[in-house]
């Protein structure tokens, strides 16, 4: 499994997701949809056994309507619990299982509304950076 795949698998279990398909890189035109894109990793370590640490930052988009006052409060209660489940879950070591590497950090940060179309459906983000460990393979 692809750390992409693992990424939304690991987001469709906030609740409030409901049955929600997390889309990859960017959400169509519907109201509801969501998604998640890479948005840059580095290597910010190798130790001396060879396990290298890295840092990749994704953007989670929420398309919606931005009409009302109401539907803008609404999209950051959302957002907002969104957050905080992913806060929580770093706080409780829950992270994704990406196969091949050790997850030791997941963070959130700027949720924000993105871009609003003429026609009243905008797009929400909030940018979520994942540090995680390769391990090096030793032989024998």
């Amino acid at each position: 499994m692809n750390i992409i795949k693992a990424i939304q698998d690991y987001l469709k279990q906030f609740e409030k997701m409901e049955l929600r398909p997390i889309m990859t890189d960017g959400t169509d035109s519907t109201p509801g949809t969501v998604a998640v894109a890479p948005s840059g990793n580095s290597k910010t370590l190798e130790d001396i056994c060879g396990n290298r640490t890295y840092i990749n930052n994704y953007v989670f988009y929420a398309r919606e309507y931005t009409i009302s006052e109401k539907d803008r409060q609404d999209n950051y209660d959302f957002l907002d619990d969104f957050f905080e489940w992913l806060e929580d879950n770093n706080d409780k070591e829950i992270y994704p299982d990406i196969v091949g590497y050790y997850v030791e950090n997941i963070s959130a940060s700027n949720v924000m509304l993105f871009d609003v179309d003429d026609d009243g459906r905008g797009t929400y983000q909030i940018q979520i950076q994942l540090k995680l460990t390769k391990r090096r393979r030793l032989n024998g």
